[in-house]
């Protein structure tokens, strides 16, 4: 999987499809932030189409929780956004119980947030992993 195989309406598509979200995710982490190590918050419109992708850059030792639990209120506040696709960004490794965690933790949130958590990606040089789909994570499609 790869930015390069987007279909030319992937603008319009929802990032519940993990294929479509893993290409998009690709082409909007660039490897600078795979290298430094970064989160992404890629918003998404009503139906789950990319509004916006942000990426908080450079994490470093800050706990990657907080980051989370700064951008949910901030996500939640603006217009016509239901949720998002969360990034964990870093050089290389597998999905890990920290990552799985991080992952049960903004499910959580946004759960609690009223967000639609569209699906949790690990972006590192080799390429990007979709976590597993728990059943929590099923999109709830319109969700204000």
């Amino acid at each position: 999987m790869s930015f390069e195989n987007l279909p030319d309406d992937w603008p319009t598509r929802s990032l519940d499809d993990p294929a479509l979200a893993a290409d998009v995710v690709d082409l909007v982490v660039s490897d600078a932030d795979r290298s430094a190590g970064a989160l992404g918050f890629l918003l998404c419109r009503p139906g789950g189409s990319l509004a916006q992708p942000v990426v908080v850059g450079e994490v470093g030792r800050e706990d990657p929780r907080e980051v989370v639990g700064r951008m949910i209120p901030v996500i939640e506040d603006l217009p016509d956004t239901p949720g998002f696709v969360l990034v964990l960004a870093r050089p290389r490794g597998g999905v890990t119980d920290a990552d799985r965690s991080l992952h049960q933790y903004a499910l959580d949130a946004c759960q609690d947030a009223g967000l639609s958590l569209w699906g949790t990606y690990l972006a590192t040089h080799a390429g990007v992993t979709h976590l597993p789909v728990a059943a929590g994570l099923v999109p709830r499609t319109g969700a204000a």
